[in-house]
């Protein structure tokens, strides 16, 4: 179970939207610690619509109920990698459930300023961390782009 609380949001939209805009859906954990069996993760979450045209940018902290052997297990991860990675088990999670809300706050905010919503919603999937850029991956996802 968890539960996400924005802590910023912000649309901006630089130019008017004439052409088709290649749309990127992208999320970075900023932190990672834990309170007995909860895990609070920060992130940032961001829509790149491309020419420069226009971004989203939502922080937050999500909260995730695990076993404390899960939480100790991520906390420690994060730790030793200074601040880059968690198992990718729990990173697909956390990610997809990060997408999963934030997509539909950041569909809000492009009706609000008049873009293309930044839809469909992206899913991650993480292979097994065997070298260092896949296990990088676990802190930061570049979802696929699309061209609306």
């Amino acid at each position: 179970m968890s539960s996400i609380t924005y802590k910023s949001l912000e649309a901006r939209r630089f130019g008017v939207v004439n052409q088709p805009v290649n749309i990127n859906n992208n999320s970075t954990l900023t932190s990672v610690t834990s309170e007995e069996d909860t895990l609070r993760i920060g992130f940032v979450f961001s829509c790149n619509y491309e020419p420069n045209v226009a971004v989203i940018r939502i922080e937050g902290e999500m909260d995730m109920k695990e076993e404390k052997d899960v939480v100790s297990k991520v906390v420690s991860s994060w730790k030793e990698s200074q601040q880059k990675n968690v198992p990718n088990d729990i990173a697909e999670r956390i990610h997809n459930s990060i997408l999963s809300n934030c997509i539909v706050e950041a569909t809000i905010l492009a009706r609000d300023i008049n873009l293309p919503a930044p839809l469909p919603a992206p899913h991650v999937s993480l292979g097994k961390a065997d070298s260092p850029d896949k296990m990088e991956r676990a802190t930061r996802v570049d979802t696929q782009s699309y061209i609306r």
